[in-house]
């Protein structure tokens, strides 16, 4: 039986662009998504999956767990749309999706979560592991169990895992650096805003703060980073942070947000008309997006975050019913954007569409 691999391979495509062909998702030319529809009918890629799945007469239950979603204009809105799209394609497979969810600033959310997921005793997990030693503990309860499970987002060293989606931390981090020295033009100091409860429990941050400083570190830059510490981004909080930081030190230049937060700082630049400090940040929310078309924010990273869920969902249940074992990593690309490509990463549309 061919799987969405071989079909790729055959039409020398990815195997991401045969998944939007198969569920009729956006994204692929005319002339791509015709080759890649002849060889699934040729195969009768379909029809094969469900009586493969139908013989075994076997359900399957997988459980995600990601941080809550609480406003569409938040990173974390995108893998939840890309698990429930992913959800619903699977559900014809016999495969069942339980979604959980935590505060991600909150270890005892965090925990409990982790423990209806051990109840519910699921066939495969797919989570985004907050709270470093809390998942290496958990992680080593699921192999216990012998159920497989996913990184998203943030990935942690362990070889129990079956894969991880997502960025390279260290990579993304290095690369913001090199465009704030860019920006800048190597005067002035740079300061690193970020939030106590995100450094307590985030581990792609910190990593890209690491890179972040690697990239000064490797070009032997004169400037000075600083890291200014809050507590959370609330605008109140972060207004009093950055100006007391303005003010101690009039030489700084840019400020690095290493989270979907930079908003945050573009909207207090806007209520003090501040417009000589450069910023970098992660992340294509709507309020991300609306600050970097009125030029207060000079640069963002885009994670792909609905490819993220959608992916880690889908992977696992290829795994499950097809025994097909993925990579090690599925790396998602480092992508800039800037006000003259923003319209081009505003996808809330066709992600809506999607779902």
């Amino acid at each position: 039986m061919k799987t969405i691999k071989d079909i790729a391979e055959e039409a020398k495509v990815s195997t991401g662009t045969v998944d939007r062909v198969i569920h009729k998702r956006p994204g692929v030319s005319p002339k791509t998504r015709e080759k890649v529809q002849k060889l699934l009918d040729k195969y009768d890629f379909e029809r094969n999956i469900l009586a493969s799945t139908l013989a075994f007469k076997k359900k399957y239950r997988i459980a995600t767990l990601i941080p809550s979603v609480v406003s569409k204009n938040q990173f974390w809105h995108g893998p939840h749309l890309g698990m429930k799209s992913a959800a619903k394609e699977i559900k014809k497979y016999g495969v069942e999706t339980h979604r959980f969810f935590f505060d991600q600033y909150d270890l005892k959310s965090y925990e409990k979560a982790l423990d209806k997921i051990l109840d519910l005793n699921p066939n495969g997990v797919v989570f985004a592991p907050f709270f470093y030693n809390t998942s290496l503990a958990f992680a080593e309860k699921l192999k216990a169990k012998d159920i497989p499970f996913i990184f998203i987002n943030i990935d942690l060293d362990t070889s129990n895992k079956l894969t991880y989606i997502g960025q390279n931390a260290q990579r993304s981090g290095y690369l913001c650096g090199k465009m704030m020295d860019l920006i800048t033009k190597s005067s002035g100091h740079i300061a690193v805003l970020t939030s106590q409860k995100n450094v307590d429990s985030h581990l792609a941050i910190e990593t890209r703060i690491k890179g972040f400083h690697d990239y000064f570190e490797n070009n032997s830059n004169t400037n000075h980073i600083k890291k200014v510490l809050i507590d959370d981004f609330d605008s109140k909080k972060v207004e009093i942070a950055l100006s007391e930081a303005l003010k101690n030190d009039e030489a700084i230049s840019g400020i690095f947000v290493p989270s979907s937060a930079v908003f945050t700082v573009a909207q207090y630049f806007e209520k003090k008309n501040i417009t000589h400090i450069r910023t970098v940040g992660f992340d294509t929310h709507l309020d991300n997006l609306n600050y970097i078309r009125k030029g207060a924010i000079d640069f963002v990273i885009d994670q792909n975050p609905f490819e993220q869920g959608y992916m880690g969902l889908k992977i696992l249940c290829e795994y499950l019913l097809l025994n097909k074992t993925p990579k090690p990593k599925y790396n998602s690309p480092i992508n800039i954007v800037t006000q003259e490509n923003v319209d081009y990463f505003d996808v809330a549309e066709t992600i809506e569409y999607a779902v």
